[in-house]
């Protein structure tokens, strides 16, 4: 046999052996079927000693939906349980801790969903559970529980605890999800009709990022409504890429949601359109807050022109450190927060949703103690205050007032000149220091602030 004829069959049976290779990786990747022949999106863990757990669906069939370490078993109980559950923007993994619940130290339990950790407060033990002898099982590497049994409604009594958003169904197809509630389209068409109505007709002076929220949620619903023109929801989501955060709803500022709904051939609509129910919602609560506990007041700039050698000044107001979200004190240790699968990304983002009453709250979860816990409350509490004030930055030329509607509260601001001793010489205004400063109360009637010397 020639040379060339043993490297052709070496190569062809290494050929052969890749594509053996890659076969059995597939076939690893895959959900395989279960003992009853159904298939099941089971997932790994990092348990030494792992039970499978099981519930029975509408159908009979059995579903995964999580396990618990055997090896972690006190006192009769599994303290380690790792439970798996879907929504619109994919799968989520939920790992309890029943440690302080099973060694008496505390009633509640630790929850982590990446990349949030949570403390949930819990009385005692789950008795249904308690008595079912699960470190028992020392042969079984599963245990199945009836659809509307004790044990069945106990796995899931954390999870709903913590997400009460979340209606919880399971199928064979899917394992454990978690469905969003959602109004109709018309429904949502209604109601951001009303808002705008309310804006134009009631408010002679409109914040900037409400209205620029308010309008990027209109144009995405309404790119959704004319799924045959492509490029108007591609536009939409150029004008997201290219935002700033606190311009998107926030809704909109996940980056898992935004894949979901701008990537990809097929569009997700059920994702987008309950990003923009969320949406809604906040512009509403947003707007109630200009309504209750806004000023309409002027700024005054009226220097002596022997003093006053600009033709313009750029005016800076920053809230002083007053808590406006008013839910809690400045924490120290935790905060009242739940899970919401378009707001999970960031604790800033699930502070704000529970502010503004955008998700529903049982009273028994908080977001656990981090040292970036006191920050996330700083920005949730600047980004209510920065939606519902006019203008926190703009420019004034001297002799001019300008009409502003901020949040009640104590302000700091800076002058600075904006465009040079000279009108063609333009100058930034980080390298300009401020001619003045200093702070104003804005909470009188009308109230209104001059500055008359530098």
């Amino acid at each position: 046999m020639s040379r060339r004829s043993r490297s052709r069959m070496r190569f062809t049976a290494g050929l052969g052996g890749l594509f053996a290779l890659l076969w059995g990786c597939q076939y690893l990747l895959d959900p395989q079927p279960n003992a009853n022949g159904n298939a099941s999106p089971e997932q790994k863990t990092n348990f030494s000693s792992s039970v499978k757990i099981y519930l029975k669906s509408s159908t009979n069939a059995n579903v995964y939906i999580g396990e618990y370490d055997r090896e972690s078993c006190e006192n009769g109980f599994p303290q380690q349980w790792s439970i798996f559950m879907t929504s619109v923007l994919g799968q989520h993994r939920f790992d309890i801790d029943y440690t302080k619940l099973v060694n008496k130290k505390g009633n509640e339990l630790d929850i982590k969903v990446h990349p949030q950790r949570y403390t949930l407060k819990y009385d005692h033990l789950p008795n249904e559970l308690a008595s079912a002898l699960l470190c028992e099982h020392h042969e079984e590497s599963s245990i199945t529980f009836g659809r509307e049994s004790p044990g069945a409604r106990e796995i899931l009594q954390p999870l709903k605890l913590l997400a009460p958003d979340c209606n919880f169904e399971w199928t064979e197809e899917k394992g454990l999800v978690c469905q969003l509630p959602r109004p109709s389209d018309a429904e949502i068409f209604a109601s951001l009709e009303t808002i705008k109505r309310n804006m134009t007709t009631k408010w002679n002076h409109q914040p900037y990022l409400l209205i620029r929220r308010l309008t990027l949620t209109t144009q995405l619903l309404e790119a959704f409504e004319r799924p045959e023109k492509r490029t108007e929801l591609d536009k939409v989501c150029r004008i997201m890429r290219f935002s700033l955060p606190n311009e998107l709803p926030l809704s909109f500022r996940s980056k898992l949601w935004q894949d979901k709904v701008c990537q990809g051939k097929n569009r997700d609509r059920d994702a987008a359109l309950v990003a923009i129910q969320e949406a809604a919602q906040e512009i509403q609560a947003l707007s109630h807050r200009i309504e209750d506990a806004s000023l309409v007041g002027l700024f005054t700039l009226s220097i002596p022109r022997d003093q006053s050698m600009a033709k313009g000044y750029l005016v800076t107001l920053q809230p002083i450190e007053t808590p406006y979200i008013s839910s809690a004190d400045q924490p120290n240790s935790s905060l009242p927060c739940v899970w919401h699968p378009l707001f999970s990304e960031q604790t800033e983002s699930q502070l704000i949703a529970m502010e503004l009453e955008m998700v529903q709250s049982k009273g028994s979860s908080t977001c656990a103690a981090s040292p970036g816990l006191v920050n996330a409350y700083r920005d949730a509490n600047i980004y209510v205050r920065s939606s519902v004030a006019s203008e926190m930055e703009f420019q004034i030329s001297n002799g001019q007032s300008k009409k502003l509607r901020l949040p009640t509260g104590d302000y700091q601001y800076s002058v600075i000149q904006y465009n040079g001793p000279f009108p063609e010489e333009l100058v930034s205004p980080e390298e300009v220091a401020p001619v003045s400063s200093g702070q104003i109360s804005w909470k009188s009637a009308r109230p209104h602030l001059i500055i008359k010397s530098w």
